[in-house]
């Protein structure tokens, strides 16, 4: 007795020697010999003489247009496709930091740096720190993914900096010890 597995619900269905094989799967109902396999050749005529045997004739009897391989829309958009690809590894390649995307975990591009004005921000002063955690004029790193277009912004080195000192002044202070 042999077995033979769906491939559609994975299903083991026994076989007896000498009686043909099912059609159907009982399980899923499925049709067993048409896994609807679509073979594609890439201009070698041995593949396309395979693919005739394997269909029982001419591509072009069936009445399918299967031409699309030749079509140049489609190349030119792949090959535009790479070299944006090529250009974005450069690009990730020159740069110091490389963080990664908060959405699709891609690699993301420095686009550049902004500066904030004393007069385009206003910081907030919490009463447990008596101070702005963050007073302008700050710079932050822009970041954009190559995938999702998403847009982060990093904090600069000496902002960060300007955060970390304010922080533990306030620590020090809250403890009657002067830095």
């Amino acid at each position: 007795m042999s077995v033979v597995v769906c491939p559609w619900c994975q299903s083991e269905i026994p076989q007896e020697e000498g009686a043909e094989p099912e059609k159907f799967c009982p399980v899923c109902e499925n049709e067993l010999d048409g896994y609807r396999t679509l073979r594609i050749g890439l201009g070698d005529e041995e593949d396309e003489e395979e693919e005739e045997e394997y269909t029982g004739g001419d591509s072009s009897e069936s009445g399918e247009d299967l031409s699309w391989v030749d079509d140049g829309e489609l190349t030119e958009k792949n090959e535009a496709l790479l070299r944006f690809e090529e250009s974005v590894e450069k690009l990730l390649d020159e740069q110091d930091v490389v963080p990664e995307c908060p959405h699709c975990r891609e690699y993301m591009l420095e686009a550049g740096e902004a500066q904030v004005a004393p007069s385009a921000f206003r910081p907030r002063v919490p009463d447990e720190l008596g101070q702005p955690v963050l007073e302008a004029p700050f710079s932050y790193t822009v970041y954009v993914c190559p995938a999702c277009f998403t847009v982060q912004q990093t904090l600069s080195e000496e902002g960060r900096s300007q955060i970390a000192r304010r922080l533990s002044q306030a620590g020090t202070a809250r403890s009657g010890k002067r830095p």
